[in-house]
């Protein structure tokens, strides 16, 4: 053998990228809320308080994307409208942030097998 330690390194890269059961039972879907309003950004913490406490939503982002909330959820867990509700609520007294659902390649639907 000409290369034996890269062919042992190409050896461990391929069983590095084998499908790991714990993580395809952990499948994770991302709801992405738009926050628009002068009063959004003070909003933030209420926002992320309500949804964290939401079973099934790991992670909540509002500062990755300017006026933007970024929402991890266990596949099937919880729904969209779900979670543009609770972070509705979870505004306080000031009305002035809207939260409404995106509707984009993030956050499309699961397209159905074709026969």
């Amino acid at each position: 053998m000409r290369y034996p330690v890269m062919r042992r390194w190409c050896i461990l890269l391929s069983f590095a990228g084998l499908p790991n059961p714990a993580v395809a039972e952990t499948l994770q879907e991302r709801v992405a809320l738009s926050l628009s309003g002068p009063d959004c950004s003070a909003q933030h913490p209420s926002i992320v308080a309500a949804l964290t406490r939401i079973p099934g939503v790991a992670r909540v982002d509002v500062q990755s994307v300017p006026e933007h909330a970024l929402v991890d959820v266990q596949s099937g867990a919880i729904g969209p409208d779900e979670l543009r509700e609770a972070a509705s609520r979870a505004l306080t007294a000031s009305r002035r942030c809207q939260i409404e659902i995106m509707k984009s390649c993030i956050t499309a639907d699961q397209l159905s097998a074709h026969p």
